[in-house]
């Protein structure tokens, strides 16, 4: 009968010591003001903080917040508590909804859609969708609005940074957006919605973005100036004009939006 050695009982002695350690320092329940997070491999504490909090220089603060005294304690697989104190402030928030409409919490973990309530945070990586004859409207961190049409399909893509501004995935369908006018000189960029075939730069506008079943997109711009690119070219569309913008192309030369018809009584 195989006997184990006393260097491999002293190495199950330690291991015994420490993962006690492990699940004081991590425990199960959490309290639900804030999210929790699952540690990826390759994540330090630095990445964690620039991440998920508002201010990264408040990482002691999370470690406190967990119960963590060794920062080299934090382990993938490990789960965190990110208080909605320190966490970062959500991209949107959802201020309507009608129809059926769902959001995938992937900022949670969660791997399954489910039914939005108003005021819901909706953080990097979450999305939203919309289903036959639903409308969902999203308000952002600035005041800026964005309407997303039935069956249609937004992620939060992107953080603001420093130098770069919030931005969108718009996987299919259309979205209207309603941006706040920026009043710094000259003007900031305050949104950018990414598609499939191009990007729309924003500095405070109003423009309707349409990605087909092909993943081709149109883009109208209906006060302001909006700028799109693909494929290294960039056109500016100024208020009544639209573009085209093939997938694997660059965007068409802007046209004047073709205005309703009216109809005479």
């Amino acid at each position: 009968m195989y006997l184990p050695s006393f260097g491999l009982f002293l190495s199950l002695l330690l291991l015994l010591n420490f993962f006690p350690l492990l699940s004081e320092s991590n425990p199960t329940e959490f309290p639900k003001d804030g999210i929790v997070i699952t540690v990826e491999k390759g994540q330090t504490l630095s990445t964690i903080s620039k991440t998920y909090l508002d201010d990264p220089r408040k990482w002691k603060e999370l470690l406190k917040s967990n119960k963590i005294d060794n920062p080299n304690l934090i382990l993938p697989g490990m789960k965190l508590w990110v208080p909605a104190s320190l966490g970062k402030k959500p991209i949107a928030e959802i201020a309507r909804t009608q129809g059926e409409t769902e959001v995938l919490l992937a900022s949670q973990k969660k791997t399954s859609w489910e039914n939005p309530s108003l005021g819901l945070g909706l953080y990097l990586r979450d999305e939203a969708r919309t289903k036959l004859e639903s409308y969902l409207e999203l308000i952002l961190n600035n005041g800026s609005l964005l309407e997303l049409a039935p069956n249609s399909h937004v992620v939060m893509e992107k953080v603001k940074t420093d130098s770069e501004p919030d931005s969108f995935l718009l996987r299919k369908g259309r979205l209207r957006a309603i941006i706040s006018k920026e009043q710094s000189t000259p003007p900031k960029k305050m949104f950018i919605l990414k598609t499939p075939a191009a990007t729309a730069e924003v500095k405070g506008t109003e423009f309707i973005t349409e990605v087909d079943e092909k993943e081709n997109t149109s883009v109208g711009c209906l006060e302001g100036k909006v700028e799109v690119s693909a494929q290294k070219v960039t056109v500016e569309l100024n208020a009544g004009y639209a573009t085209f913008v093939e997938k694997g192309k660059p965007p068409t030369t802007p046209f004047l939006i073709p205005k309703a018809p009216e109809i005479k009584p």
